[in-house]
């Protein structure tokens, strides 16, 4: 299997209904490739390091995922490319499935902290 990490910034003014109505279009691409959505990891908005479209805050959403085939991934950069709605994405091949044991909160949370993740294993002992 292909693990994926997929960062997507959003724009910060849209509303909630609109934020999850762009993650839900993820997930529908990644159920409609037949992966898995293992996590999603909202951070909230955040100041950017540098102005994007225009846009000095972004929405950071982190999501957890898992293809079949490598070439699926592709699918889903294009379509944040493609997304209005999305400042910028990032994805992130992984070898181990590496998922955040606590949610972070929407404003003003501490999502870079890394020493809090986890590490899910199968029955095997591999890591999955």
């Amino acid at each position: 299997m292909n693990f994926y990490e997929c960062v997507l910034l959003l724009k910060s003014s849209l509303t909630e209904e609109e934020s999850a109505a762009v993650i839900g279009k993820f997930q529908k691409i990644v159920d409609d490739k037949k992966g898995t959505v293992h996590a999603i990891q909202r951070l909230g908005k955040k100041r950017l390091a540098y102005e994007l479209r225009k846009e000095r805050k972004a929405d950071y959403v982190i999501m957890y995922l898992e293809f079949p085939n490598a070439s699926d991934e592709l699918e889903i950069d294009r379509a944040a490319r493609l997304d209005e709605r999305i400042l910028k994405s990032m994805i992130v091949k992984r070898k181990k499935l590496i998922l955040p044991t606590t949610e972070a909160t929407s404003e003003g949370g501490s999502g870079g902290d890394h020493s809090r993740d986890s590490m899910m294993e199968s029955d095997e002992g591999e890591a999955i």
